[in-house]
């Protein structure tokens, strides 16, 4: 079985998972503003649960976003930094990806549309459907309230999962079964292990975060 590390931050949650012989070992916390001073510590623990150590992980995955800028920044530099210190294969899972197959995992969802607040009265979307166990998904956008209100009435998905309940209550409503949930490593770990050969070294690829605003989310940085 092929053994997945996995690292999450796109939202207040930081999350690590490793897949190992087919068993998750996952630790995770809401922690605004201190994923960068969890991650590796998250990172060693779950390590040493199962008693192995970096030359023994066959993939790393990360968590690409979209979501909170510096956060998925972290997620990649965290990841860049574990590939070329193991040698390691890197494979980037989307945020709404990992939410979507929670759904699955979790509540037997086979068509979901997953969900988060992407701030300035907009939100992260992104339409997924469970085929023969594994995930299909249509490419990420940010949207607006009133054009994601009318996104889900025409799709008729009755499953939605994310973080957006209390930002967008009246779009809570439209599903007849909701989850609020943030992305968990641990369902980022379970996608890569469908996309296995997607995984590419540094040489090939390097891991880079999803920014579907990269403007504003350079100038709110510059500002800070």
């Amino acid at each position: 079985m092929t053994t997945i590390l996995a690292v999450e931050s796109s939202t207040k949650a930081c999350s690590v998972s490793l897949l190992y012989k087919g068993k998750s070992h996952t630790e995770f916390k809401i922690a605004p503003q201190q994923h960068a001073n969890l991650m590796l510590i998250m990172v060693d623990s779950v390590l040493k649960k199962v008693g192995i150590k970096g030359k023994d992980i066959d993939i790393l995955s990360f968590c690409e976003g979209p979501g909170a800028f510096t956060g998925i920044r972290i997620a990649t530099g965290v990841i860049q930094g574990l590939a070329y210190g193991w040698d390691k294969p890197v494979l980037g899972v989307s945020s709404l990806d990992a939410l979507a197959w929670q759904a699955y995992k979790e509540n037997n969802s086979l068509k979901i549309i997953a969900c988060l607040d992407a701030r300035m009265n907009e939100l992260y979307l992104q339409e997924c459907e469970i085929i023969e166990g594994k995930l299909n998904s249509t490419i990420p956008k940010i949207i607006s309230e009133e054009n994601a209100n009318k996104l889900i009435k025409k799709a008729g998905v009755q499953s939605g999962i994310g973080d957006i309940a209390e930002e967008f209550p009246e779009l809570i409503k439209l599903f007849s079964s909701w989850n609020s949930a943030y992305p968990n490593a641990q369902f980022v770990a379970d996608i890569a292990s469908q996309r296995i050969k997607q995984a590419k070294n540094l040489r090939e690829k390097i891991p880079l975060p999803l920014y579907l605003r990269n403007n504003i989310a350079i100038k709110k940085e510059i500002v800070k």
